[in-house]
């Protein structure tokens, strides 16, 4: 094995570490960027955290001004020998306040968690509504997987953005309301208080941004970490992982990416770990002062003993909120990475090219001319001027080698890739200029690897054509021509029973049941255009036979590309376009192929004679 964290370099490695700072003057878009994002996402809830936050951040003032009164009664009583009724007004005030306050903040708190859930419903939902838009080449590139990873992977960073807003606005608003009571006693206090939030913004900002270059670093390894766990925990992967032994192999590879991530993550921890002591020390030292001053002037008859007490009260209380102002800008800055990350990642939906020609609903001739295309993963063309043409209702058949380019042909005629140069056109329309999602009703495609929708039968097939899924008849009528119906009707609750065994009540098919689900999803579609990769290769013999001899009359008015490395299957073929290393080499009925004697003639007999032998 190669050494798993041999990575290959990505953006992070690119971009420039200072492009990635923090700084005072980018704060306030910072922050308006993240509450329009909150807002977004729950305006109804951000209201009333944001509320309860500023009341019991105002609560704090008013409880020191009420304190402040309760302490000089009580001295006023002990000097004067009264009783304590004078106080108890006070003491019932100060009582109710502090009520008050904690029934507000545990509201604010059950809002917060709501919000944070809100957020990042709605920052995820838009990052799928991205991967769903996104042109099919985007899944091809290392890149896109390692943001797509980091959105989704981010789970705290949308509840960190609540919290860094929330937060930031009831320290603002608490060291305003402690700072009128202070401003009573000793206006002196307050900008030497302010001093605190220095240090602590400094420490809080740098960790910030060392542990999102360590979130960005670790991504081509988090997804390789989680890529074995799936290998460790899927259905669909368990009985090769048994039947090889892998398990203890595949746990270790595990064990090793985790053991490297905390490695990283300890060794960040560690270097912040130093200035995070030194700032507590300079906000320690900061607090001791002003304490002392206070103190000082409490001693030279400047304020009473119960204002200093109050003072004392109101800067260990001040120091704390601008501490935590400072740690909430921290928190805010690092949700502003994520933030921004998410947002180019968004942006990746505005790159799909608008439409400039209408969608074509039917076609008398599909062209492909000198089309040449190369997967962004690779360094060699899978096609390489490619020429031809379907005419309408016509079974046109595409053969060659594995890697000749069969499937990839296939997904540039459907319109899902898009060539390098040359050109895909309906009846003259470049598809490449049409509207992509409208355009792809007009193709029925069933992949090799086609899927396994654990949905009911029904859905299973419904997806064809979504729009039309509660057309029961029509539903029945696919499955019939696939050749479905049959165990369709034998399974516990027909139609509507589950299919797979992940969730309770799912009944599992054989490959070949599957197939035909997704051959019957195809016939559902009623596209114009059906384009059948290996759609029997799970069949049996006769199954398949039937099926072809069927093909005409089933898709009569339809066209089909039919891709097999079966020539029983193909033979029939109104034409046949021979693949080879990316180039058609040879095109052709199957008896004028035979005459010629070249390509598909040899691969032919091949075939031919292991059944004659």
């Amino acid at each position: 094995m190669t050494d798993t964290f041999d990575q290959p370099v990505t953006i992070y490695d690119l971009q420039g570490r200072e492009d990635a700072k923090i700084n005072l003057r980018r704060m306030p878009n910072l922050v308006r960027r993240a509450s329009q994002l909150v807002l977004a996402a729950g305006k109804r809830e951000f209201i009333i955290s944001t509320s309860l936050q500023i009341v019991s951040a105002l609560a704090i003032g008013v409880q020191l001004i009420v304190g402040r009164g309760a302490l000089q009664e009580l001295f006023e009583a002990e000097r004067s020998g009264a009783g304590l009724s004078a106080v108890a007004p006070w003491a019932l005030g100060l009582a109710a306040l502090t009520a008050l306050s904690l029934f507000a903040s545990t509201i604010q708190r059950e809002q917060q968690q709501i919000l944070g859930e809100l957020v990042s419903r709605h920052m995820h939902g838009r990052a799928l509504e991205i991967a769903a838009k996104v042109e099919l080449a985007a899944f091809e590139h290392p890149d896109f997987h390692n943001r797509l990873q980091r959105v989704q992977s981010g789970s705290q960073q949308p509840l960190n953005m609540v919290y860094g807003v929330s937060g930031l606005i009831s320290a603002l608003v608490g060291v305003i309301g402690v700072s009128v009571a202070l401003i009573a006693i000793e206006p002196l206090v307050i900008p030497l208080v302010l001093t605190v939030l220095l240090p602590a913004w400094l420490a809080a900002s740098r960790r910030s941004s060392a542990f999102w270059h360590f979130f960005w670093r670790m991504t081509p390894s988090d997804r390789e970490r989680n890529y074995v766990g799936k290998l460790l925990s899927g259905r669909d992967e368990a009985k090769e992982v048994r039947a090889f032994g892998l398990g203890r192999l595949l746990l270790d590879r595990w064990n090793h990416l985790f053991d490297h991530r905390l490695q990283e993550l300890r060794t960040v921890a560690r270097k912040q770990l130093l200035f995070t002591l030194l700032s507590t020390a300079v906000i320690g030292v900061l607090l001791g002062g002003i304490i002392l001053l206070v103190a000082f002037l409490a001693s030279s008859g400047r304020v009473t003993l119960a204002e200093a007490g109050v003072a004392i009260a109101g800067i260990a209380v001040v120091g704390s909120r601008l501490a935590g102002a400072g740690w909430s800008v921290s928190t805010l800055s690092e949700a502003g990475f994520y933030i921004d990350d998410f947002n180019v990642f968004l942006s990746m939906g505005s790159e799909v090219s608008p439409a400039t020609e209408p969608t074509p609903r039917s076609f008398n001739q599909i062209t492909a001319t000198d089309v040449t295309f190369t997967y962004p993963s690779a360094s060699e063309p899978a096609l390489i001027g490619v020429s031809l043409h379907i005419d309408r209702g016509e079974v046109v058949a595409l053969v060659g080698e594995n890697g000749s380019g069969k499937s990839t042909l296939a997904k540039l005629l459907a319109g899902l890739y898009q060539p390098d140069s040359g050109t895909v056109a309906w009846d003259g329309i470049d598809i490449a200029s049409v509207e992509q999602p409208d355009f792809s009703r007009q193709v029925a495609i069933i992949f090799q690897d086609f899927l396994r929708y654990h949905l009911s039968a029904s859905d299973n097939i419904g997806l064809g054509r979504h729009e039309a899924a509660d057309d029961r008849q029509a539903i029945s009528d696919a499955a019939s021509q696939a050749g479905a119906e049959g165990f369709i009707e034998k399974l516990p609750k027909g139609y509507e029973t589950l299919l797979g065994p992940e969730f309770l009540g799912g009944v599992d098919l054989s490959v070949g049941q599957w197939q035909r689900m997704a051959l019957a999803r195809a016939f559902f579609r009623n596209a114009p255009l059906v384009i059948l990769d290996e759609p029997t290769a799970a069949l049996d013999a006769r199954a398949e036979h039937e099926l072809f001899e069927k093909i005409r009359s089933l898709l009569e008015g339809r066209t089909v590309l039919l891709i097999s490395h079966r020539f029983s299957s193909v033979r029939t073929a109104d034409r046949i376009y021979v693949l080879h290393e990316g180039r058609v080499v040879e095109d052709g009925t199957h008896h004028d192929l035979l005459a010629a004697n070249g390509r598909y003639a040899e691969m032919f007999n091949l075939q031919a004679a292991a059944y004659l032998t």
